[in-house]
Order: C-alpha cells, then structure tokens, then sequence
C-alpha cells in the first residue's frame, strides 16, 4: 500500500470516536472482569478443592500452561483480522465471534472440578478472550487520531479497574458456587461483545486496501509475524510493558494465598472477603491514576517519564509486606500498586501506537504487543511458585519489586526523540 493511499483511507476511517471508545471500554471491562474473578478468587479456590496441600504448583500449572495460548493466539487472530473484508468490516466479526467462544469456555471453566479439567477450561479461556481484547486495540492506529491516543490508552486502561472491580466481587461473593460466577461472566461477555460488534463495525474496511497492490500470501504474513520486534523503541516498549506486569502479577496473582498464609487478618475476616476488599482498593486507585494519565500525556509528552515514574512507584509499593506481615500494610502496597498500575496504563498504549512501525498490519502488530500483558499474567504463577518454595513470601515480593524496577529502567533504552511532542 502506498504512503498516499494509506494516508486517505486512514483520514476516511476515523471519524466520531466515541462509539469506538465505548466498544473498547465494554470489550475490557468483560475480558477483564472474567481474568480477575478467576485469577483472584475462582481459580485459586477451585486448584485448592482440587489439589489440597498441591494448590500452589497446581495453580501454577493450570495457569502456566494457558501461555502457550496466551503467546500465539492474538498475533494470529491479528493477522487474519487484518485480511477480513465483510459487510461488517474487519474487526466486528472477529468481536463477536471471540465472545460467543469465551463464554463458552468459561461455562466449561466452571463445570470441571479436576486439575485437568481446569488446565483445558483456562487454556481455551485464555485462548478467546484474547481475541477480542486484541482486535479492539488495532482501531486506535486505524481510526482514532493520534493526539487521542492517550484518551484511548486511558479508556483501555480503565477496562482494567471497572472489569476487575466487577470480576473480584462475583468471584468473592460465588466463591463456593464457581458455576453461578462462571455462567454469570459468560453472560456479560456475550452481551458486551454483541454491543461492541455493533460499535465497531466499519462499512469502509475495503478502503483501506491498495487494489494494485497484492496482498501478501497469508502463510508470509504468519512467519513475518514478530517481525515489529525487530523496530529498536518498539522492542523496548513491548519489553517493558512485559516485565512491568510480570513484577505485578508475581504478588497480586497470589493474594488469595498471601492472606491465608502471610498477612495477619482482622478477627473475622475471611481471605476472599479479604482479597475483594484489596483489590477494590487497587482497583479505585488504579481508576485515578489512568484518569489523570492518559489526558496528561496527550498534553504534554513525556510518555517515557511517566511509564519510568510509575513503575518506580510499583516497584517500591511491591516489597511493603516485608516491613510489616499485617492487614494495614497489605492495604497501603494495595492503593498504591493500584495508582502505579493505573498511571501505567494510561501511558504505555499510547507509548506503543506512537512508536508502532507504519506495517498496514496493525492488528497483527498490535497482537503481538498485546502478548506483553496477557503473557505475564499466565507465567507469573510459575516464577512466584518457585521464588515461595525457595524463600518463602519474603523471596516472592522481592523477586516482583525487582522485576518491576527492571521493567522501569528498560523503558529508557527507547529513543527520546521518537516520543517527542
């Protein structure tokens, strides 16, 4: 495709933001919603009633094995999205058809009651949640301004609060009734999916092609499909953004087992009562700092300064259970991981877009750097079973801080002059 022709079909498509943004918005407020309620609460109860005294290399199992679908599912679903030319345009289909097989998954996730079972349940759930967590972000570069990129980064990041505010209080209040909570989730994802469908369809998808031009042969589409990585600032955006989150994830994934086992409890307080309550916390404070963010670096720049500042934040809440074990100081590293994250993730959707290579494939580029959140979340149960059998939950929050204060410094190795202005 020429510069040219890009340039016109790009400026046709973008037009009234806000049905994008509201797809986008529902679309991560129910992927999200149904990877915390099990993350945090369904799935760590459920490998318990499994596994017994086993529940914490189990639980590392059932969600370690889910990467593999975590690394190849949203790069794949991005290069056929991009090749998609329907009535409903490109992304819409892939949208809906997503949410109609995650919440399948999730109905299977639910029914089973063995580690196996979990292990296929969370694999497939994993495997199609991600599509449609993928395909909405590929609009942003398409059809959304670039001085609104940070608004957009701020939408996608808020999906996280709103979905984990809603995934944590069904898993917490159906947490000995996982087929109530499961069925519940799957029947937002279906809805949500089908309103953003609607949101996100583009009568003018065919106009983004060159018709004298050949579209590439799809099987060099696949082998070229990591290809962005090879881009200096793009590599380092996507290897922050996976070392920030795998820091993050090594704790907050294990907080069921944090409080059962660590954290001194009020009288009377359950662990999963416990855990709703911290990551509402997290959870309203993340809310602010990706409200604050996004519009504050379409303003003035800086995207480097505030993934750096965040995640220097991130890293030195992490480690605040090592100063005192206690119920208070898991509240404190809760509200302030939370702002940190929240001021991450106002930002670093909108680092990546402004230094995304020019391909034409953004669907396929941008599943790859979805690859950057999704994937921490699902190694992370391995790096932390091993860091808790080798040191106990002291090694656990020093192995996360230090990741996170790494994930900071890489952040730095991207060019300043290519995130100027």
């Amino acid at each position: 495709m020429t510069a040219t022709s890009t340039s016109t079909a790009t400026t046709a498509l973008r037009g009234r933001i806000g049905p994008l943004l509201t797809a986008m918005f529902l679309v991560n407020v129910v992927g999200y919603a149904a990877n915390q309620a099990a993350l945090a609460v369904l799935l760590p109860s459920q490998v318990a009633s499994a596994a017994g005294d086993r529940a914490v290399p189990a639980l590392a199992l059932v969600t370690g094995i889910s990467a593999i679908a975590s690394f190849a599912i949203p790069p794949l679903v991005g290069v056929l999205s991009d090749r998609t030319r329907t009535r409903w345009g490109r992304r819409s289909p892939w949208i809906l058809g997503g949410g109609i097989a995650t919440a399948a998954a999730l109905v299977l996730t639910g029914a089973v009651s063995t580690v196996t079972g979990l292990v296929i349940g969370w694999f497939l759930v994993q495997a199609t949640v991600n599509v449609g967590l993928n395909i909405i972000l590929a609009t942003i570069p398409e059809r959304i301004p670039p001085k609104r990129h940070g608004l957009a980064s701020t939408v996608q990041g808020l999906g996280v609060p709103v979905g984990g505010v809603i995934g944590v209080q069904v898993g917490a209040a159906f947490v000995h009734s996982a087929v109530v909570a499961y069925a519940l989730l799957a029947g937002l994802v279906l809805i949500a999916s089908a309103v953003s469908a609607v949101l996100v369809r583009d009568r003018s998808a065919a106009e983004i092609d060159d018709p004298a031009l050949p579209r590439p042969a799809i099987g060099r589409q696949f082998l070229a499909m990591f290809g962005t990585l090879r881009d200096r600032d793009y590599r380092w955006v996507f290897v922050s953004r996976a070392v920030i989150y795998l820091g993050y994830n090594i704790v907050f994934g294990f907080s069921l087992y944090i409080l059962q086992d660590y954290i001194t409890l009020p009288s009377g307080a359950t662990p999963a009562g416990s855990v709703a309550t911290a990551q509402t916390l997290t959870i309203a404070l993340l809310t602010v700092g990706t409200l604050v963010s996004g519009p504050l670096v379409d303003r003035v720049g800086r995207h480097r300064g505030f993934v750096l500042v965040s995640a220097l934040l991130l890293s030195s809440s992490v480690i605040l259970p090592l100063i005192s074990p206690t119920w208070p100081m898991f509240l404190v590293q809760a509200g302030l991981s939370g702002f940190a994250l929240g001021t991450f993730l106002g930002v670093d959707l909108a680092l990546a877009t402004v230094v995304l290579p020019k391909t034409g494939d953004a669907g396929r580029d941008l599943g790859v750097f979805h690859i950057a959140l999704t994937a921490p979340q699902v190694i992370a149960p391995f790096i932390a079973a091993l860091a808790v059998t080798a040191g106990g939950y002291h090694a656990l929050f020093i192995v996360g801080g230090v990741l996170a204060f790494l994930g900071s410094l890489t952040v730095l190795r991207v060019r300043p002059q290519h995130v100027a202005g």
